[in-house]
């Protein structure tokens, strides 16, 4: 009797210590979704294109520099982020992320000139949004290993959702007090939140541990060179950050009437989180070679679809479908990376890969809105953005036909 009941109660605290350990594990996961959520704000920019130009005179060129200057600064934080992840713990990385898109907004919203709104938009956001939102990838897939695509994909996801809903955000905020109520008010909100995240955090006390989870060793295929990786999901994902930051533009270009326009971003914003999740799902099925081909040619597809048929309809079919493969596109990629090498390696050779998304993010939005300010059109970036879509889908086709992930 004795021996049963100490069993018993071995069973019982090995219960509760997992019981517990599984509690903590879903705060961190809270905490990285609560913090991707608010950076995601970045992608609803198109909103901003205009009440910039109003307030400081400037032509569409200069706007929608600042996306693109935004885009390189969290390409530097998640290139650099296999260096800074470790060093620091994850409540003082929050603490981080607080103080520099704070800074950031707040410097936006004082600012008499362009320059500065480049320096704290820009810069400062930029580089606090890229820190959060690479620290959240990781932090998530090292919280539950056993569900790390998923998870890697819920975090994606999420930074969609922020997409989705700021739009309503700004176009209310820019009515009540243009742009400088916009800073001012993203300044309060990223306060909050992150504060909020950094309680989450604190509680788990769960360690940023790069260690876990083995490289998986795939056999029987071609090895997949990083630079052709890089080519993959730089052309991959260079129409959609195109859109994102001119959707408002192109919208209006096709004769969307203003008070339909702000739908267009935050129908974008909900199926970039939608297809986050739906291909994260989806890779327990299919290959992710198969899924990148597949999402390819529906990028394709869209551009086209724009380019041939330029009318209301194809704004409203085209523009949500490139970001339905946005969003999947940029849930796969951290996954297949770790993947095929691990954590540890993984972070490095994703900050590598990445930096694919700040070249064309600089590229894109700044092309198209050089090339607006010429034309009055976004028709030869869509030219170019569909001629990009190919190239994934040609070096998967001759060169990776029989690749095994």
């Amino acid at each position: 009797m004795r021996l049963r009941n100490l069993v018993a109660v071995g069973i019982h605290k090995k219960f509760m210590m997992n019981y517990f350990a599984r509690k903590k594990q879903y705060v961190v996961i809270a905490g990285c979704l609560l913090l991707s959520f608010v950076m995601g704000s970045i992608h609803a920019f198109s909103i901003l294109l205009e009440p910039i130009e109003t307030k400081f005179y400037v032509s569409r060129t200069f706007s929608s520099f600042t996306y693109s200057l935004s885009l390189i600064s969290i390409t530097s934080a998640v290139y650099f982020g296999s260096s800074i992840y470790k060093k620091f713990t994850p409540t003082t990385i929050v603490l981080i992320v607080m103080t520099l898109s704070t800074l950031g907004t707040l410097i936006s919203a004082l600012s008499a000139s362009i320059y500065f709104v480049w320096i704290g938009y820009g810069i400062l956001f930029g580089f606090a949004n890229g820190l959060g939102y690479g620290y959240t990838l990781q932090y998530s897939a090292i919280a539950l290993p056993e569900s790390k695509a998923l998870m890697m994909g819920l975090v994606t996801a999420s930074y969609g959702l922020g997409a989705t809903i700021a739009p309503i955000f700004y176009r209310n905020t820019n009515m009540i007090g243009g742009f400088v109520n916009t800073m001012t008010s993203l300044t309060i909100i990223f306060f909050i939140i992150t504060f909020f995240v950094f309680f989450l955090f604190r509680f788990s006390n769960l360690e940023f541990d790069l260690e876990k989870g083995l490289p998986l060793q795939i056999k029987n295929c071609n090895p997949i060179s990083k630079y052709l990786l890089w080519g993959i999901y730089g052309c991959s994902i260079s129409a959609g950050l195109m859109c994102f930051g001119h959707a408002a533009g192109i919208a209006k270009s096709f004769y969307i009437s203003n008070e339909y326009i702000y739908i267009i971003p935050i129908t974008m914003g909900f199926l970039n989180m939608a297809g986050g999740v739906l291909f994260s799902s989806l890779i327990k099925f299919f290959h992710y070679k198969n899924i990148i081909l597949f999402l390819s040619m529906l990028t394709t597809f869209s551009l086209l679809i724009l380019l041939l048929i330029p009318s209301k309809i194809s704004v409203f079919l085209g523009l949500p479908l490139i970001s339905i493969s946005y969003g999947g596109i940029i849930a796969i990629f951290p996954s297949m990376i770790n993947k095929l090498v691990g954590n540890l390696a993984g972070i490095k050779i994703y900050g590598f890969v990445f930096t694919a998304w700040g070249f064309f993010g600089l590229l894109m939005p700044l092309l198209a809105g050089k090339t607006f300010d010429i034309s009055n059109s976004y028709s030869f970036i869509i030219l170019i953005a569909t001629i990009l879509s190919i190239f994934p889908i040609l070096i998967i086709y001759l060169k990776y036909k029989k690749l095994l992930i």
